[in-house]
């Protein structure tokens, strides 16, 4: 629940509208990755409904402050600019807020979310929260969920009324592959500022960081002694971020450091001749580009981390033909010299045998694109 203080500094702090919003066929709720959605709608012709306090119209507010009285909800607001805009079709990349699916539930209008990223059972995401929404499932909508897989899609339907269509990553489906090879090992990187996070009650972010500093190391080892090039590829953009792998590695002699470029990561992952991840959502991107990827399963803890198990929701084994959870210095070797020197013929028979059910790709998002075309038009 918000405090009093918390909503007066998001009316003091917010940015306003005073037009009333443009009329159109497609809302898109939240504007997180609105740039990935551009390309697949004539013209961009889409209105935008902020969501996280940053933008409100003020129309909108007092038409929702006269209807609903000085005590309306956050959802109340989105209702009654849904309304006014008129689209047949809602639609989000923010799949795992759960206000998505108690909006915009009206007769005309079909909603869809895009999952965005890997889903898990831990504190920060949707599924944490699953037994509280099964309660309230009778009023929680959504008509299609696209999702990255059928396993997703149907943990999904445990709690919201709707039907799942497998698209894989819409993110990543949007970009061609690329295929000349020119990075010999790209890192990716997890780094967070916020140390004291608890990724589970039982192992903290620091914890964590740990051991992904550790197989850093191991794999700036193997580097050295291949005489291979080895580029970390920043979470963010942020001088803190180059500066934790400075500390770990040393200057910048026999290893790069690339800052965060979101329109680019896929381009970069291409470009890799191995990538190395732990379990993240662009890990399983590169795998589904047919990147070889090797996997260190650093979640692998407990029970309280098994739903950040490599390719959880589905059930793997610790250890497999590409991925590991252990993470001692001969397993990290080993694991790599594999993947290093594994043709790519037999990497694709390997990825499609035990991955393609997790994350296809499905180029220019064809699936989506059918289905807009068909929403459209009725």
């Amino acid at each position: 629940m918000k405090t009093l203080i918390d909503i007066l500094k998001i009316i003091i702090f917010a940015d306003y509208s005073f037009n009333y919003p443009k009329k159109n066929k497609i809302v898109l709720w939240d504007d997180n990755l609105k740039e990935f959605l551009e390309p697949y709608v004539k013209n961009q012709n889409f209105t935008v409904l902020h969501n996280r306090g940053k933008n409100y119209n003020f129309l909108i507010l007092l038409k929702t402050l006269l209807k609903k009285g000085p005590f309306f909800r956050g959802i109340d607001y989105f209702n009654t600019f849904i309304l006014y805009v008129e689209p047949k079709i809602l639609i989000t990349f923010t799949d795992n807020y759960d206000i998505f699916y108690r909006i915009g539930n009206f007769k005309n209008i079909k909603k869809i979310f895009i999952q965005n990223g890997y889903r898990t059972e831990t504190k920060e995401d949707v599924f944490f929260n699953k037994k509280k929404l099964k309660i309230e499932k009778k009023d929680l909508k959504v008509d299609y969920m696209l999702t990255f897989n059928e396993k997703v899609g149907k943990k999904y339907q445990e709690f919201i009324n709707g039907q799942y269509k497998v698209i894989g990553s819409f993110r990543s489906n949007r970009f061609k592959i690329y295929k000349k090879k020119s990075i010999d090992i790209l890192f990716i990187s997890h780094w967070r500022a916020h140390l004291n996070y608890m990724v589970t009650p039982t192992f903290s972010f620091k914890k964590w960081l740990s051991l992904h500093s550790s197989i850093l190391k191991n794999v700036h080892s193997f580097a050295k002694s291949e005489n291979l090039n080895l580029v970390v590829y920043g979470k963010h953009k942020d001088e803190k971020e180059k500066k934790f792998f400075k500390n770990i590695l040393g200057p910048e002699k026999n290893w790069t450091f690339l800052n965060n470029d979101r329109m680019r990561s896929y381009h970069y992952c291409d470009m890799s001749k191995l990538v190395i991840s732990s379990v993240s959502t662009l890990g399983y991107e590169a795998i589904s580009r047919s990147s070889k990827v090797a996997i260190f399963n650093t979640f692998n803890q407990d029970n309280s981390s098994k739903s950040k198990n490599f390719c959880w929701p589905y059930r793997t084994k610790k250890d497999g033909p590409f991925w590991t959870s252990n993470l001692s210095k001969s397993s990290c070797n080993k694991l790599l010299k594999k993947m290093f020197r594994l043709k790519m013929g037999s990497w694709e028979k390997i990825r499609a045998q035990n991955f393609d059910k997790v994350l296809k790709y499905d180029e220019d998002n064809k699936i989506f694109k059918e289905l807009l075309k068909k929403l459209s038009k009725n």
